[in-house]
């Protein structure tokens, strides 16, 4: 009997070495594969970012190499173009020599696959319209508004009293209206206002709208067949009898899908560790965009 229970313990412990060995041991992490391009309508094509993140098991002061060996090919309305390592730029692959005077035309159909030796990603899609901007008109208010700057929230941990760090002053709000040439419904547009001067808090600047990302058949439509668009920005100034200091403006539109969309309204998300991607196989967006942008100075 006691020979018994001694078998019978032998096997328990073997059991046991062997499960909680197998359970110890941790998968190599090898890092992600991230792939990222933008194909730009009516210009050549674009260079590929194909790089790797940094594992889990290299430590932020160690140094890493992001860069992988791959083979990228792009396939443009049924024509295949070879993509080669930029020596200049690690982790960076450029159309071969025979190429490189190719353009991304609107509507053509794109397929870009990278292979590495452990992976494989794969991204499809469609390049948009031929963005073109035609009118940009712009507003200066009269004078300038009071305003509340808020730099920083002070949460006091003795009392349930919620303070604000904040100041008194006054701005002067610019809208700027943008018009361009209207397209295919189901493509998105993305806005940006990016002045010189620009305001000393991140909350003011939410309030306003300097940009946006909206579906294109949900901007104003004119007669003409042209799309319009208004966002706001606003320039600091000290005191209400000041004018608006001169400063450049760069207004810039950019037109692609849904996917970018989605791109581009989670690239900011402090709930997400990186933008969502469209790339199958890998992080990262690789899509067709067209973008037309203009400076000007505003003053009076």
């Amino acid at each position: 009997m006691k020979r018994l229970k001694f078998i019978a313990l032998a096997v328990v412990l073997v059991v046991s070495a062997a499960f909680f060995g197998c359970d110890s041991v941790v998968p190599e992490d090898e890092g992600n594969l991230v792939v990222n391009a933008f194909f730009d309508t009516g210009q050549p094509l674009p260079p590929v970012r194909v790089t790797r993140t940094r594992p889990l098991s290299i430590r932020l002061s160690e140094p890493f190499d992001e860069a992988v060996d791959a083979t990228v090919l792009l396939e443009l309305d049924g024509v295949i173009h070879t993509y080669v390592a930029d020596d200049s730029r690690s982790g960076t692959f450029i159309p071969a020599p025979e190429s490189r005077s190719v353009v991304a035309t609107a509507g053509a159909r794109y397929r870009l696959t990278v292979e590495t030796q452990d992976d494989s990603a794969i991204a499809r899609g469609i390049l948009p319209s031929k963005l073109n901007l035609t009118d940009i008109r712009i507003s200066i208010a009269d004078e300038p508004i009071s305003a509340v700057f808020v730099d920083t929230l002070d949460i006091g941990l003795d009392s349930l009293n919620l303070r604000l760090n904040a100041s008194t002053g006054f701005i002067i709000p610019v809208q700027v209206s943008v018009s361009w040439e209207s397209a295919i419904s189901d493509e998105w547009i993305e806005t940006r206002l990016d002045p010189v001067t620009a305001f000393a808090s991140p909350l003011i600047d939410f309030f306003f709208l300097p940009s946006q990302v909206f579906p294109e058949n949900n901007a104003l439509a004119g007669l003409d067949g042209r799309r319009t668009w208004s966002g706001v920005y606003a320039v600091p100034v000290d005191s209400r009898e000041d004018s608006l200091p001169e400063h450049s403006l760069k207004v810039t539109l950019l037109r692609s899908s849904e996917e970018f969309a989605q791109f581009a309204t989670s690239r900011d998300s402090p709930a997400r560790r990186e933008p969502v991607s469209n790339v199958d196989g890998a992080i990262g967006f690789v899509g067709g965009v067209s973008i037309d942008s203009v400076r000007v100075t505003v003053g009076n």
